[in-house]
């Protein structure tokens, strides 16, 4: 992995090559940002361009001296990841024991190389004791380390981590990218890539597990209901509201096919080309439906759809937002 293959994080990129080139590596970094957006590539090609035999001019690795050799096989003894395990209570966490072993570790001199690079992801799933064991290591870090943390915001640790570790954000990754990377890895039409890069917004490890199928699927049946919806009786329409408040995964789905769908009509009112649409493949459906919903209430269910997603991420009344939603 190389820092020239990370995507959309310039400014990342371009701190940690200066911070290379001065030799002023900040012994613990903290990524923070969503799932997907490049964090843990990111710190595999840091840690190959810190053990790197024969760095280029523009700070990456050669890519095939022995210690890049080694980390293209996911062999060099030198990097290390901390993975959460199994607790007692079946929750995933880093556990105090394992930074115990860290710390008796880092005490030694790196085997292979000049650093040692400790990638805790997510660093968030650290529990108490572990994050106040790994706090010591951060304020006295042993020589040749460089600890890189991982999460999706400093509000997932505890402030004394975040104050000793330098904050590096990672922003979505642009949409035009995500098709990029979509069509090129696999080999979908810009329809197809268009459609799964909106759903995973900025996020190509998303995106890339992304089933189509499943997707076009469900965003099928997205349409359909939205169809029922409008056309049925108010007792219908009042018992499918209930049957979806029960379903949270199913719902947080159903809000963001919907919120593109109604995102599409609202272009076209907007006069906007077939190429800025999402659901491009549903062409004659959304020019359809564009004759039917009014604008005004297009926007109205556009910010009913945005308060319901806030309140299914709150555990709020869902189905009095499903009621409102879908009485419009």
């Amino acid at each position: 992995m190389f820092l020239r293959d990370i995507l959309g994080q310039e400014r990342v990129v371009n701190f940690l090559r200066q911070a290379l080139q001065s030799e002023q590596m900040p012994h613990a970094l903290l990524f923070v940002g969503n799932e997907g957006v490049g964090k843990g590539t990111t710190a595999l090609a840091l840690a190959q361009a810190l053990n790197c035999e024969n760095r280029q001019q523009d700070q990456d690795a050669c890519g095939q001296c022995r210690s890049c050799r080694l980390y293209a096989t996911g062999s060099h003894p030198d990097f290390w990841q901390i993975k959460p395990i199994k607790s007692e209570a079946a929750q995933l966490q880093i556990k105090i024991d394992q930074i115990r072993e860290l710390r008796r570790q880092v005490g030694f001199r790196p085997l292979a190389g000049n650093w040692r690079v400790v990638l805790l992801k997510p660093a968030e799933t650290m529990n108490e004791p572990a994050a106040n064991a790994l706090l010591k290591t951060l304020e006295e870090p042993p020589e040749g380390n460089i600890f890189i943390l991982t999460a999706p915001g400093d509000r997932d640790l505890l402030p004394t981590i975040v104050s000793r570790c330098r904050r590096l954000s990672f922003g979505a990754i642009p949409q035009a990218i995500l098709i990029q990377e979509l069509q090129r890895r696999q080999n979908l039409t810009r329809e197809q890539a268009t459609l799964v890069a909106a759903i995973n917004y900025g996020s190509l490890g998303r995106a890339l597990k992304h089933d189509l199928a499943g997707l076009l699927a469900k965003r099928d049946q997205v349409i359909h209901e939205l169809k029922v919806l409008q056309q049925g009786s108010i007792g219908k329409v009042l018992q499918w509201a209930a049957e979806k408040g029960k379903k949270g995964a199913d719902l947080d789905e159903f809000i963001v096919l919907a919120r593109l769908w109604y995102r599409d009509l609202l272009a076209l009112n907007c006069r906007a080309g077939s190429e800025q649409l999402i659901n491009q493949d549903r062409l004659t459906d959304l020019l359809n439906q564009q004759q039917e919903i009014p604008c005004v209430s297009i926007l109205e269910r556009l910010e009913i759809l945005g308060n319901l997603q806030w309140q299914a991420r709150a555990n709020l009344n869902l189905e009095l937002a499903l009621n409102i939603f879908s009485l419009q």
